[in-house]
């Protein structure tokens, strides 16, 4: 992952067109999200085909820890796992047993897949490069985490947090800064610092989007595709009925 900030979304529609417009926006990556969407993971393969076209790295956020259902989403082509509510080191090394080849990991090897070129790259220089560029992404939204947490979130590429269901789980739903949700931020980012692990978050807008790139983030997942087009529609609306309520000119 780059040294600065990359702009990201949700994704939930489980279309085409939804990651060509989003790539053609300029963002640097799409979450194709199988937790809290009607995707389907054939669906998902589609979605991953069509980023892979127009060059908008696909992650996949899985809805729970299957390792054939993830070693068939990277075989597709994804970019990266995100497994959400990781809590104990022991779920964090899973995922990267599932997502990484031997040595590294207990992924099971096939060449007859897009990832491999159909096996036209050579097995060796296929190996490497994939788990090399696959990106691990643990989501990080309880408040009960196995300690240490350098020691939970070590293996990872991306210490992401749920920062909505995080405070959902600490009993302050919606309110980012309440004292002890913004304590285990400054946790989570301490942790990330030591272990040399990137942050990662969901922000609701683009305010919170740059204040959390400057506070260090560097993967950020701005909304989702249905919030964008909700956004997008009530703003027609509203700006039709201010037009509207304005009064006649003369003539």
């Amino acid at each position: 992952m780059n040294s600065r900030a990359v702009l990201g979304t949700f994704v939930k529609l489980g279309r085409r067109e939804v990651i060509e417009i989003l790539a053609l926006a300029g963002l640097d990556f799409a979450i194709c999200d199988l937790e809290h969407s009607q995707i389907t993971e054939a669906e998902a393969g589609h979605m991953i085909a069509a980023g892979k076209s127009c060059g908008l790295p696909i992650i996949v956020r899985v809805a729970h820890f299957d390792p054939g259902q993830i070693n068939r989403l990277l075989e597709a082509g994804a970019a990266g796992i995100q497994l959400p509510q990781v809590q104990t080191r022991e779920q964090a090394t899973a995922l990267r047993a599932a997502c990484k080849y031997p040595p590294e990991g207990l992924r099971s090897v096939s060449l007859a897949q897009p990832a491999a070129g159909y096996g036209s790259e050579p097995l060796v220089e296929y190996l490497a490069r994939s788990n090399r560029e696959v990106l691990l992404v643990g989501q990080l939204e309880t408040r009960e985490l196995e300690q240490p947490l350098t020691t939970l979130i070590e293996g990872l590429d991306v210490a992401f947090i749920g920062s909505l269901d995080l405070t959902v789980d600490m009993g302050v739903p919606g309110k980012l800064e309440d004292p002890a949700v913004q304590s285990r931020l400054r946790e989570i980012e301490r942790a990330a610092s030591s272990a040399k692990v990137h942050l990662g978050i969901y922000a609701d807008s683009p305010v919170r989007a740059a204040q959390t790139a400057a506070a260090g983030y560097r993967m950020i997942a701005l909304s989702s595709d249905l919030g964008a087009l909700a956004a997008a529609a009530k703003g027609w609306t509203k700006q039709l009925q201010e037009l509207a309520a304005e009064p006649a000119s003369k003539p």
